[in-house]
């Protein structure tokens, strides 16, 4: 078993190869764990996944996600809820969502996926 410090690894991020987000997969397993950082004033593009659920914590910061569904190639939104530090949420399979942290603090957060998500079965649009 090993404990790992989530404070300690924000100095390990590494920068996303398809978004804005810097991140760093924590733990292997049937569930990932992974912790990441949106710098202020920046946005992870609309995606989402076909398989599993997401799990996320806000650790710092306040941002928005912003939830939908594909209809075709177009985007329908269906809300967008601010999110702060503590606040918990799930983005279920095929949910398009689109995270953006405020302009003055990064967004810090956790979240728990299985390992495909950040893989074959990310599909930005």
């Amino acid at each position: 078993m090993e404990i790992f410090n989530t404070k300690k690894l924000f100095g390990s991020l590494e920068q996303d190869e398809k978004s804005d987000i810097q991140i760093k997969k924590v733990t292997d397993g049937i569930m990932a764990v992974y912790i990441a950082e949106l710098k202020a004033g920046k946005k992870l593009s609309a995606h989402y996944h076909n398989e599993g659920v997401e799990i996320y914590q806000i650790l710092d910061g306040e941002g928005i996600i912003e939830i939908g569904k594909l209809s075709g190639d177009t985007i329908l939104w269906d809300g967008s809820y601010e999110v702060n530090a503590g606040d918990v949420f799930e983005v279920a399979p095929k949910m398009v969502h689109r995270l953006s942290s405020h302009d003055m603090k990064d967004l810090r957060l956790i979240f728990f996926t299985t390992d495909s998500h950040l893989g074959e079965d990310r599909i930005f649009v």
